[in-house]
């Protein structure tokens, strides 16, 4: 199904610092926010993408606004902040990782986020300019059916794009570690997944797509750990003869399409970012174990179909076409400093501040004084950016 979004990531404020930016981790689920806004005289909801993000980033000085996507009272989907880019939208604080969640960053990192505008819950109030508290009246305590009707398809867009099990669909107060109501006492996530899965029921198997025609030289598998996985893909290098390589981080603009073998521990998403904006047409990861790999290869194989997905993958830059050209590089210059905002990592520092995540250590290295562990910054903490070295 396509959907009618308003794509108005461009126009959010601060999208220049931040809109080449990618998120450190794999997409598995998707969160249902509420805005907890309602128009004081009609309780009806209020606010759209460009309210929210002018909130986060001007009052509340965070680098970008707190969701992927915004679906207004009209049910109009508001596309604000690329998938790529972690949303500020359920971390905590988690400082020695008790939890074993990315140090209360792992719903950011791995989950999109989807904010509902409106407040769902009964006996709201306000505080009028007197400072007496006023009930707000007590219509519109639901999603309304354009927005519900929205929601569903787009999380089952979302889902068939990055394989994302109902299970993964969640409320923001489903989320460990986040103490909320949201998305409102009146909003039940339980009941968003049974009509996901009617929905799932009800729709009609997705008719197959052209496989690509590769010629040869154009196909790489990338084998990141020859040891574990070389037996298990053996019989798809028969069948598909691909060229084979163990070099990630060389591979980028060599071959039009790549399949990558291994988890995000093996093959970091940042990685596959880079392979995508050197130019590659398909960028696909066959993850699990050894046996995993096999028997999804095999599948393939017995399919008489080389990928997982005909379609292209987005570049970075989106439209699956041209790749997002190299960032400029800085001028040497003096050292600069740069404070640290929620959901930040030392790969997306180094990557606003470089155009290149893969430098995170120059600025550990040179912060070693205030940061012992590379995975531990904190909102607040200032670091001392060195210049940008030179190619070599």
């Amino acid at each position: 199904m396509t959907l009618d979004i308003k794509d108005v990531r461009a126009e959010m404020p601060n999208y220049e610092n931040y809109k080449d930016w990618v998120r450190d981790g794999e997409i598995c689920g998707i969160a249902v926010h509420h805005s907890a806004t309602a128009d004081q005289a009609t309780g009806a909801p209020i606010g759209d993408a460009y309210a929210f993000f002018n909130y986060h980033v001007n009052v509340r000085g965070w680098s970008h606004g707190g969701y992927n996507y915004v679906i207004t009272g009209q049910g109009q989907i508001q596309y604000a902040l690329d998938e790529r880019i972690s949303a500020y939208h359920a971390g905590f604080k988690d400082p020695n990782n008790s939890q074993g969640l990315e140090y209360g960053q792992y719903w950011n990192n791995h989950y999109l986020a989807i904010c509902l505008s409106g407040w769902f819950e009964h006996n709201r109030t306000y505080q009028d300019s007197a400072g007496r508290v006023q009930p707000i009246p007590d219509d519109y305590t639901s999603p309304t059916e354009a927005q519900l009707q929205s929601l569903l398809a787009l999380i089952q867009q979302l889902r068939q794009k990055y394989n994302v099990p109902v299970e993964n669909v969640r409320g923001h107060r489903e989320l460990a570690g986040n103490s909320t109501s949201c998305p409102g006492v009146n909003f039940d996530p339980a009941e968003l997944r049974s009509q996901l899965r009617a929905l799932d029921e009800a729709e009609p198997p997705l008719e197959p797509e052209t496989q690509p025609t590769v010629n040869p030289g154009e196909h790489v598998l990338l084998l990141p750990d020859a040891d574990k996985y070389l037996e298990a893909v053996l019989a798809y290098v028969w069948k598909f003869q691909p060229d084979v390589s163990f070099s990630v981080d060389d591979a980028r603009g060599r071959w039009k399409y790549m399949t990558v073998i291994g988890g995000t521990d093996e093959v970091s998403e940042t990685q596959l970012a880079r392979l995508r904006s050197g130019g590659a047409a398909i960028v696909q990861r066959i993850a699990g174990g050894p046996q995993t790999v096999q028997a999804t290869l095999d599948e393939l194989i017995a399919k008489e179909e080389r990928f997982l997905v005909a379609t292209p993958e987005p570049t970075p830059d989106g439209n699956g076409s041209e790749p997002l050209p190299e960032p400029e590089p800085l001028p040497e210059e003096e050292w600069r400093t740069y404070t640290v905002q929620p959901g930040d990592t030392l790969s997306a520092v180094a990557k606003q501040m470089y155009g290149a995540s893969h430098l995170w250590r120059i600025i550990f290295e040179a912060n070693r004084d205030t940061v012992s562990d590379p995975g531990r910054i904190y909102p607040g903490q200032t670091l001392k950016i060195p210049p940008k070295p030179e190619a070599g």
